[in-house]
């Protein structure tokens, strides 16, 4: 489905003229050097414009004063890599398992509670509103990748917790983001990935925009 087209018609409320992201999830991007409107719409039918608010700059002003008022729409995308990171689980630096998983509960439970404020953020503005869940990354030692995936889960269970508790739906980049073409490097997302979270992300946005009010999965 494509978002934004000719027969939506500029005046329709599913039209995405102001994308507001909410997140620091473009910084797993790998777009280039090009405008980041150009990179997730190469060529839209109907002009739009996007702008970028990291968690700290809207939980220090509030949804009123730092979410546009012409806003259109919502997306919620967060990069949870710092937190994994942290826990010591990639770097095989822990001194036990029970310490590991402690460890990475607390930074999810910090994870969540930002989550839980952009999410009221977003339903406050009254907009249409998607979650995406966090992007996996792609380690080439199966070890690796296979502790980073069952870290990541932890944090997408308490994205996917939030949102079904707010009626939003939810993008899930672990489906969207499945072939080897999709990223650059191993944590980054490449031209294509970007095309293809963007496609689902604007098809997403433009159901919810008709038929809100429960929570869906797109991928």
């Amino acid at each position: 489905m494509q978002a934004n087209s000719v027969q939506e018609g500029g005046s329709s409320a599913d039209v995405i003229r102001h994308l507001v992201l909410l997140g620091d999830a473009l910084e797993n991007l790998d777009i280039g050097t090009e405008p980041v409107e150009a990179a997730l719409v190469p060529r839209p039918r109907n002009p739009w414009k996007l702008t970028i608010l990291e968690a700290p700059h809207v939980l220090e002003r509030g949804w009123s004063r730092a979410i546009p008022i012409d806003a259109t729409h919502i997306g919620i995308c967060i990069d949870g890599g710092w937190a994994i990171e942290a826990s010591g689980l990639l770097r095989g630096s822990a001194h036990s398992v029970g310490g590991a998983l402690e460890t990475l509960a607390a930074a999810a439970d910090q994870f969540e509670e930002v989550f839980a404020k952009l999410i009221e953020s977003a339903r406050e503005a009254g907009v249409p509103t998607v979650v995406c869940t966090l992007v996996p990354s792609r380690y080439e030692e199966p070890a690796r990748r296979r502790v980073a995936a069952t870290a990541l889960a932890i944090f997408n269970d308490r994205i996917i917790r939030q949102s079904v508790a707010a009626k939003l739906s939810i993008v899930d980049l672990r489906f969207v983001c499945d072939e080897e073409a999709d990223y650059a490097t191993e944590t980054l997302l490449s031209r294509a990935g970007v095309r293809k979270v963007a496609n689902v992300a604007r098809s997403a946005l433009y159901e919810v925009s008709r038929e809100p009010g429960r929570t869906r999965v797109y991928f």
